[in-house]
């Protein structure tokens, strides 16, 4: 397994010094990105706002009584043109011809024909700790694609400062899901289920709570047996600045994870390495699920339509218990297996994003 790490850091108002390492290549490279440009950033709100307006997304809230998604036939036609500005202005920038930028790019290259000599998997990870960068779609960026494209991109998870990971598995040979489907007025999460329960035809073991209280969570983390995989679907949420998320665990609950960290512990310590939150707007669960050391996670960063969210898990977990795939290529192979939605939602492939602590399973 080969890992390329773009690491960035903002410097004041001058744009972000980067740092590209490699896995088993000593060298570093170093650069400098200049600012996200206000065209970037502006068509990046746009494309935001009107995806949120696509009739069928997964909602942050449920919707009033009463009230009306913008009609499909209008929306889709405009957020075709905001995702094309996205991806357009998104490469002007990352393409820069900047000399400070140029560095990085053309050590991206020369990598990328390395790594293809070896056969290995490749990972690249964006090590960002600005909301801005962590909200865009750096899987669309036109250098990744050519140079890698069997790649997955994920973002690298923020890391606390007394980062111990602990490497037991659950005492239970089979893959153990535990799956919890929260308040979710006005989505479908019922096909997300049957995906998860059709999973047990391949061995799995699979655990459901419908609407759970704090307690009966927590005592399903508690479960000395232990699980590798958590399951959210429903409604969720984060702050702005992506600092802290929370799920709407049932009618009248919600919860951030500081409020059930505990019991997540308890679950990492018994070898829990995967979370996926198949809701939306996920950035502030991922950021604090990185502070309880859980090793890697799927969220959405954006609202995700139901045929979406449903096709995504199934073709997910296709890859990763069916077909024995690794984590990323489970994952990237996911993403490109919903380019059938672009006519109904455009964009929706680049809302998903996987977070990195440190990579733990084996498949």
């Amino acid at each position: 397994m080969a890992i390329v790490k773009l690491k960035l850091r903002r410097n004041s108002t001058d744009g972000f010094l980067v740092i590209l390492t490699a896995k088993n290549l000593d060298e570093e490279t170093e650069g400098f990105l200049p600012p996200l440009p206000p065209n970037l950033e502006s068509s990046f709100n746009e494309w935001q706002s009107a995806y949120r307006q696509i009739e069928a997304v997964r909602s942050c809230v449920a919707p009033a009584p009463g009230v009306r998604l913008t009609p499909k036939s209008v929306t889709i036609h405009s957020h075709v043109e905001h995702t094309g500005a996205v991806k357009d202005y998104l490469n002007q920038w990352l393409n820069s011809g900047d000399s400070r930028w140029q560095p990085i790019r053309d050590r991206l290259i020369a990598i990328a024909q390395q790594l293809h000599q070896s056969n290995d998997e490749i990972r690249v990870i964006i090590d960002a700790k600005d909301i801005d960068l962590r909200r865009l779609p750096w899987q669309a960026w036109n250098l990744l694609e050519e140079h890698y494209p069997n790649a997955e991109v994920a973002l690298s998870a923020p890391k606390s400062s007394n980062t111990k990971i602990n490497k037991l598995v659950p005492q239970s040979t089979k893959v153990r899901i535990l799956v919890v489907v929260g308040r979710s007025n006005g989505i479908n999460t019922k096909d997300d289920l049957k995906v998860i329960q059709d999973l047990e035809t391949d061995g799995v073991e699979v655990r459901c709570l419908i609407k759970p209280s704090r307690r009966d969570l927590s005592d399903a983390l508690w479960e000395e047996q232990g699980y590798h995989i958590f399951v959210f679907t429903g409604h969720s949420g984060s702050q702005e600045d992506g600092q802290i998320g929370w799920i709407e665990l049932n009618d009248e609950e919600s919860l951030t994870i500081e409020e059930f960290k505990e019991a997540l512990k308890q679950a990492i310590d018994k070898g829990l390495q995967l979370a996926i939150f198949n809701s939306c707007d996920g950035l502030g669960l991922a950021n604090q699920l990185a502070q309880i050391h859980l090793p890697q996670v799927i969220i959405m960063r954006e609202p995700v339509p139901d045929p979406v969210a449903v096709d995504f898990l199934r073709y997910f977990f296709q890859e990763f218990t069916h077909n024995n795939k690794s984590l990323f290529t489970s994952v990237k192979k996911a993403r490109k297996r919903l380019e059938h939605f672009k006519s109904d939602y455009p964009g929706a492939n680049l809302v998903d994003q996987q977070f990195v602590l440190k990579l733990m399973l084996n498949r």
